[in-house]
């Protein structure tokens, strides 16, 4: 079971050489372990409730400065309860050494530290509201980024949490529950909090306070859907092959618009281009993936391979080209391995080129019944008759809609989370307005209502979470994070 008192430690930088290492250290009892390890200058640490401090210390003479001498390093220190995990934190940097990495952290384990799990020092931070489910996924996302428009979405996402609004939301609707709550149990009685059970101006009241409520539920999924969106791309799916053999006549067929150049001409294409796939046969409905007309490939470079010329101005731009074709082939979802009908020995794409979706064969109009690698059966596509290429279209649509879904599974867990709030909101604000308009209420009803809405907004802020449901969430995340 998961605890945010436990003295917990891990490297928080991965290892292997550098210039600093950061060892982080957590928990109650965090004060005595660093007196043990380390001797901290004055004016020494800062006190709960004190603003962090970044202090200089240096290694305990009769601990880890037995083997590696007094030697000095830096400590962050977050004394708690404003910190980032809502206790005491500590960031101890060291120089990039990885066996001086694990010394602390094993000097720590022995001073009453354990070594934390995965993911451990971010569930803390939601534990404490510092982080919502998205923000603390996001941490992952930063870990596993593989790309610089993968980063900043990640980076996005961290610094765009909703949580703050729907604890805001959530605060709100407790109140409203305990003034309900105190009509239901003291009716009778005449206390501060007891609401007049024929006051329709106080359910009136009550009803805008709702209205409020359900607002910012409201606001803060619309947030959530349209940063989701912006922040995962569409689909990639890249048409590879050789000069000169279609593609880009293919690619503007796809698209339904003359978006790449088109001469007889080879390496007409230098660069890549890419224009939307709908998602369905009209240019006006949403895409569903980008399609991506690459420069052609030299033939004995085979997918992602360049030639190297550099006593030629032309050859430079050539692999110039074919590098650019390179990187657009390994951030591809899809590729689609485009050989012209009148080759049959042009091979090397197929099996040089990882994750193929397809095999089409292009201008069809010029020799019958293509074949795939093999003998296998290829797509066969013409742009002067329209030949396969609505064929091609569907099998891109079909194959893009059975790839994993983009959006975080903690944007999916928070968004289902509002959802399950928004319901019961619109049964109590329905109820509380036939009450403020001088209907009957049912008090026990309404209060029903405001309670599931706040124990659905409690799972998505991490004030109310099932300790199975942490486990999946963050032991995933990196140790140290």
């Amino acid at each position: 079971m998961w605890s945010v008192h436990d003295l917990i430690v891990a490297p928080a930088t991965p290892p292997g050489p550098g210039p600093r290492a950061i060892v982080r250290i957590a928990g109650d009892g965090l004060e005595r372990l660093i007196a043990r390890l380390f001797s901290v200058e004055r004016p020494g640490l800062p006190e709960p409730g004190e603003p962090p401090l970044a202090a200089t210390a240096r290694l305990a003479a009769d601990v880890l400065g037995r083997e590696w001498g007094e030697l000095t390093v830096g400590i962050l220190f977050w004394p708690g309860p404003a910190g980032p995990l809502g206790g005491p934190l500590a960031e101890v940097q060291l120089p990039g050494s990885t066996p001086l990495v694990e010394a602390v952290v094993a000097a720590a384990c022995d001073a009453g530290a354990r070594l934390a799990r995965g993911g451990e020092f971010t569930l803390r931070g939601f534990l404490a509201g510092r982080l919502d489910l998205v923000q603390a996924e996001a941490v992952l996302a930063v870990v596993d980024a593989r790309t610089p428009g993968e980063l900043s979405a990640a980076l996005d996402r961290m610094a765009g949490g909703a949580g703050g609004d729907l604890r805001e939301a959530r605060a709100t609707l407790l109140d409203l529950l305990a003034d309900i709550e105190a009509e239901i149990d003291f009716a009778d009685e005449a206390t501060p909090d007891a609401v007049p059970r024929a006051d329709a101006a106080v359910w009136l009241a009550m009803d805008r306070r709702l209205a409020e409520a359900t607002a910012g539920v409201h606001d803060a999924a619309t947030r959530l859907r349209l940063r989701d969106a912006g922040a995962a791309e569409l689909p990639r799916v890249v048409l590879a092959g050789r000069p000169n053999i279609g593609k880009s006549s293919l690619f503007n067929a796809l698209v339904g618009r003359d978006a790449a150049l088109v001469a007889d001409e080879s390496g007409t294409t230098r660069d890549w281009i890419e224009a939307p796939l709908p998602a369905a046969d009209d240019v006006s409905a949403p895409p569903i993936c980008v399609v991506v007309d690459l420069a052609g490939l030299p033939a004995a470079a085979g997918v992602g391979i360049a030639q190297d010329h550099p006593d030629s101005d032309a050859a430079a731009v050539e692999s110039a080209a074919v590098a650019a074709a390179r990187r657009e082939i390994a951030r591809a979802d899809l590729i689609v391995i485009c050989r012209d009908a009148a080759d049959s020995d042009d091979r090397d794409f197929v099996e040089h080129a990882c994750g193929v979706a397809f095999d089409v064969r292009t201008r069809c109009d010029r020799v019958p019944q293509p074949v795939g690698p093999g003998g296998t059966a290829a797509i066969a596509t013409s742009t002067v008759t329209g030949c396969g290429v609505e064929e091609l279209a569907q099998a891109i649509r079909a194959a893009v809609a059975g790839l994993p879904p983009r959006s975080s599974p903690a944007t999916l867990r928070m968004a289902a989370g509002l959802a399950a709030a928004a319901g019961p909101l619109a049964a109590a604000s329905e109820a509380v307005g036939l009450a403020a308009a001088g209907g009957p209420i049912d008090e026990a009803v309404v209060a029903g209502q405001v309670r599931r809405a706040v124990e659905a907004l409690g799972e998505v802020t991490g004030v109310e979470i099932g300790t199975d449901l942490l486990d999946r969430i963050f032991s995933r995340h990196c140790i140290g994070k």
